[in-house]
């Protein structure tokens, strides 16, 4: 039992993106227009600057993450281009990075605070759905591949001792400022279900794929993916490496803010 407990933990697990992601910049620039739009109504409403706070905050910090990862070579980042009149135009790949960060960081970012504070409100609830159909048809009509673009292993010492960092970091601010806790409940829950539909759709498209490299005999081999590998796999990526990750833009950007 032990022996079977101490390969599980020493078994490497991968997330594998695939398909043809993050080479349309209109879409790219439709998203941050999107967020300043939530931004500017975030501020008219409620007098805030929460969400521009962590718009700016989290497209700075994801921006740096996608550059270390492009630099890594840990995530291939394609060309981007631009296209209006029947005419495409290549973008340089660091102003691609750039657009990738700010939607990955400071739209999702953005998204999950203000949809948060308006989640029990029916006309925002209306609009939060709009948005989430329109980005499952918009994957729908993407182009499947098997080229891979990244292949990150989850588990490793330093991705585990980042994560535990942050999850430690988050509940001792909750614990320090109880008065944040239910706001960042709904941003969680916010985030939680738009991101489950996105990997949940990423999965089946093929765009997401996981694998698990089995500890066994002193070697690593490649078992058959299962599907209990896959939920706990992506599950982890949703709970930890999203909401988390999220989180802590909120606690940095606007409750210490």
């Amino acid at each position: 039992m032990y022996e079977q407990l101490y390969n599980i933990i020493n078994n490497k697990y991968y997330i594998i993106r695939t398909g043809d992601f993050a080479t349309n910049a209109n879409k790219k620039i439709l998203y941050l227009l999107f967020g300043v739009l939530l931004c500017i109504d975030d501020y008219y409403t409620s007098q805030s600057y929460d969400c521009l706070s962590i718009m700016i905050g989290s497209s700075v910090s994801w921006t740096i993450i996608e550059l270390l990862l492009h630099a890594s070579k840990t995530r291939v980042i394609k060309p981007m281009f631009i296209s209006y009149s029947n005419r495409q135009i290549k973008l340089p790949i660091y102003i691609g990075v750039c657009l990738q960060g700010i939607q990955e960081g400071g739209v999702v970012s953005t998204f999950g605070l203000y949809f948060g504070d308006r989640l029990l409100m029916p006309n925002y609830t209306i609009i939060y759905h709009l948005f989430l159909i329109y980005m499952v048809i918009n994957m729908s009509y993407k182009q499947t591949n098997n080229e891979i673009l990244s292949k990150r292993q989850v588990n490793t010492k330093s991705s585990l001792l980042l994560i535990g960092s942050m999850t430690m970091y988050n509940g001792i601010s909750m614990y320090n400022h109880p008065e944040h806790i239910p706001r960042e409940i709904l941003m969680c829950v916010s985030m939680l279900y738009m991101s489950s539909i996105w990997t949940v759709v990423s999965y089946y498209k093929g765009f997401r794929k996981v694998e698990v490299q089995e500890y066994k005999n002193n070697h690593y081999i490649i078992k058959p993916t299962r599907t209990v590998d896959v939920f706990y796999i992506l599950g982890y990526d949703v709970v930890f490496e999203i909401c988390i990750a999220y989180l802590t833009f909120y606690n940095w950007f606007v409750l210490h803010n």
